[in-house]
């Protein structure tokens, strides 16, 4: 598996786009004026999709495509977060800013207060006419409602919230996770987050500031802005598993510190699909694949 990233300096900010080229060739890309791709090479029953289940990427390409669903059904709500919770109060409880307070967590920086999503967030709603006719075909309604839950709750706390951005520790965060990801997937899963990738950002680049860290506190929410819109919802299958996967649009805004002072907001925007299989064991989703494409400005001064 190959990863890189890439920054370039735009006047006051760090445009920072993160790549993780998918193992096992299940797809190809090529890069088309700074823009990448992906073109299906292998067929999930006929439909138009690459397949994602022997994938592990922790910033993959984009491959998001748009679907029919309007901004104001689809999309996550987004709001400013500057509440400071109670410590007393019961996680998970909602913040002023709507998004969802999880807990405290430890990026191996300092604790800070993880994220998640409300089950009334849009971006939580199942949207038929963005989910094709294989999926319907081979799940129920119900299945794929909750499909479409356990993709976006990963997002919300993980992808973009994960103690791996910002320094956390591989092993101990696939201790805690690996029940979220399917069987056939952990093994591969924890080598590449051993190795530095994996399914989640992870903002290596920071390390390369001295003084420069997300903000930290165990009442302190460290994003404050997130919106995440479900663009396509399609049948996949690979790896003996069959699923579904789900193409998202992301964009959201971290709290940032400089020799610790606070600094303006970071912003990232993010297409990320991942996709999702029945474990039997249990009979629930869990993750299977993942790609996607981070894009970060940071603030410099």
């Amino acid at each position: 598996m190959y990863s890189h990233s890439t920054c370039t300096k735009l006047g006051d900010y760090m445009s920072c786009v993160y790549f993780v080229r998918p193992i096992r060739q299940m797809v190809d890309f090529k890069s088309n004026k700074g823009q990448l791709t992906f073109h299906k090479i292998i067929a999930a029953a006929g439909i138009g999709g690459a397949l994602f289940f022997t994938s592990a990427c922790s910033a993959p390409e984009a491959t998001s495509t748009a679907g029919t669903s309007g901004a104001s059904d689809a999309a996550s709500a987004a709001a400013t977060s500057s509440v400071t919770p109670s410590p007393t109060s019961r996680f998970p409880y909602t913040l002023s800013s709507g998004l969802v307070a999880k807990g405290v967590a430890n990026d191996g920086k300092g604790d800070y207060l993880q994220t998640s999503i409300a089950d009334t967030d849009p971006a939580m709603k199942y949207n038929p006419a963005i989910t094709d006719d294989a999926a319907k075909a081979h799940f129920s309604e119900a299945d794929l409602a909750e499909a479409q839950k356990v993709i976006v709750r990963f997002i919300a706390e993980e992808a973009i919230d994960s103690t791996l951005n910002g320094g956390g520790n591989p092993d101990l965060w696939f201790e805690d996770h690996k029940d979220q990801i399917h069987p056939t997937n952990q093994a591969i899963m924890l080598e590449e987050l051993k190795a530095g990738k994996g399914d989640v950002a992870r903002e290596e680049w920071m390390a390369t500031k001295p003084g420069f860290s997300y903000v930290h506190g165990p009442d302190t929410p460290r994003v404050t802005m997130r919106i995440i819109t479900p663009e396509k919802f399609r049948y996949v299958e690979g790896n003996g598993l069959q699923g579904v996967m789900l193409d998202t649009t992301a964009a959201y805004s971290m709290g940032v510190t400089a020799d610790g002072i606070r600094k303006p907001d970071q912003s990232s925007t993010a297409e990320l699909s991942y996709a999702v299989a029945k474990d039997p064991a249990d009979g629930k989703w869990k993750i299977a694949g993942y790609n996607g494409n981070f894009h970060t400005a940071e603030q410099l001064g």
